[in-house]
């Protein structure tokens, strides 16, 4: 069931086709449509709107389609994160552009021309899915050594195998509930869950929500599980990040958005998720007791904040 209230970019500078992908897209239950036919007015968008999916050229007549994706993946602008799902959309399909676009990690690459329906499921695909984007600060890092041709052919060898990887796992699992290392004997579990029918009125919070209940998650299993420290540490990390998303998105919604017994009621939720993230990023992790009495009490702020009135079952229309 696809989520209410999200925002979609289209980029081409041919205007028949920036027309074809806004009709598409603005058609979608749900979905508020911005165009742009030049990179000045993407970035204008990208960075005064909450752009929640974007769909590219890459040979835009001022710029380079895959400038605007890596002023994105670099969590460049103010209003759209920097994790969102990008779909490139192109008349091409070169070697070199296919590595540039794997090293930053976009979600989908469409070749021109394409129906509507086939790009109606492909966006309504992507808002649904969650695919694991790096932080920002690891595309800032990358774009310095991409003038470096063997760290860059290194690079793009690294990401081809994941890719390898992930495409053979998504077949047979949901990449949300597959947990990255972890043997099959192991005890896996969803420690924090978001059911599907539920939302908050907001697909921004829904969806950092679910993430959050994602890497924690994560951190959970690899914890239980006695992985390698460095493992238990980077899921911790992950899980962090993805609060300090929520807790920003949450932030700048709060200022636009005119419902404020929601806000009210959502913004105590977020002063108590706070200090618990706060002592998550900072507690031994050899103290196993400490750790157990934290989770819990971040299982038990999970529960108090998917229950009404913050979030409703969704209607059944969609």
């Amino acid at each position: 069931m696809l989520l209410k209230n999200f925002n979609v970019l289209v980029v081409d500078d041919v205007p028949l086709m920036c027309n074809f992908l806004y009709g598409v897209a603005n058609k979608i239950h749900g979905c508020k449509a911005y165009k742009a036919f030049d990179y000045k007015t993407a970035t204008d968008i990208l960075e005064n709107e909450p752009i929640d999916l974007l769909i590219t050229d890459i040979e835009l007549k001022d710029e380079s389609g895959l400038n605007l994706m890596i002023k994105v993946r670099t969590g460049s602008f103010s209003e759209t994160a920097h994790d969102i799902p990008i779909i490139v959309f192109s008349v091409n399909a070169y070697r070199e552009l296919l590595q540039q676009c794997m090293l930053l990690d976009v979600n989908d690459f469409l070749v021109k021309p394409v129906t509507y329906a086939f790009l109606t499921q492909k966006i309504c695909d992507h808002l649904k899915q969650e695919k694991l984007i790096q932080p920002s600060n690891y595309y800032i890092e990358l774009m310095q050594k991409l003038s470096e041709p063997k760290l860059l052919n290194e690079a793009v060898k690294r990401k081809l195998s994941v890719a390898i990887v992930l495409q053979s796992e998504q077949k047979t699992e949901d990449p949300e509930k597959t947990l990255e290392g972890l043997d099959n004997k192991e005890n896996k579990r969803d420690f924090l869950y978001w059911p599907e029918n539920i939302t908050s009125g907001y697909y921004q919070l829904d969806r950092r929500l679910k993430n959050l209940a994602f890497t924690l998650s994560c951190f959970y299993n690899v914890y239980i599980n006695n992985r390698k420290p460095v493992a238990i540490d980077t899921e911790r990390k992950r899980a962090c990040v993805a609060a300090d998303y929520l807790l920003h998105i949450a932030k700048n919604m709060r200022q636009r958005d005119p419902r404020p017994e929601f806000w009210s009621v959502f913004q105590m939720r977020l002063d108590k998720l706070q200090p618990l993230m706060d002592e998550l990023a900072t507690i031994n992790l050899k103290h196993n007791t400490q750790v157990s009495a934290l989770l819990k009490k971040i299982a038990y702020w999970w529960m108090q904040t998917c229950n009404w009135p913050l979030v409703q079952i969704e209607d059944a229309e969609d």
